[in-house]
């Protein structure tokens, strides 16, 4: 069980996991496309050239498999917060929402859209975030 600040807060961290992820998934095939072979080995240790291509490339097939599992997570996660978001009557509010969670915009931005301070955007989500705890507790 996880609260509606944890929900909306577990957006960024599976979309940060997926960052790293296709970081570590770039510096894998840059490494892959730099394994060579010498000329003067390639007779003698062709076994030890195809067991290393062999390894980084099932490195590379699991890691774009785990990336494709947090995407699945990410698109759950997005579901869920917009249902949420969705109940929220007040369109300044729900849009304030949205455009954090959803969009991961900042305060800043945010404000300049909606057009209220950066402060106020921060207390009308705040207050939103307490109401949305008040109606759904914890959630799946």
């Amino acid at each position: 069980m996880m609260s509606i600040k944890e929900l909306l807060n577990s957006h960024f961290e599976i979309n940060q996991a997926i960052e790293a992820k296709l970081e570590q998934l770039e510096e894998l095939k840059s490494l892959a496309a730099r394994v060579t072979v010498s000329p003067f080995t390639e007779s003698h240790c062709e076994g030890t050239h195809s067991d290393r291509v062999g390894r980084t490339t099932a490195r590379i097939i699991d890691l774009e498999n785990e990336i494709n599992d947090e995407i699945d997570k990410l698109v759950e996660v997005k579901m869920q917060i917009k249902l949420v978001i969705s109940s929220i009557p007040d369109s300044i509010r729900r849009t304030i929402l949205e455009r954090h969670y959803i969009l991961n915009e900042s305060w800043e931005k945010i404000s300049e859209k909606v057009g209220y301070s950066s402060r106020h955007i921060i207390r009308m989500h705040n207050k939103t975030i307490d109401e949305l705890e008040k109606k759904y507790g914890q959630t799946a």
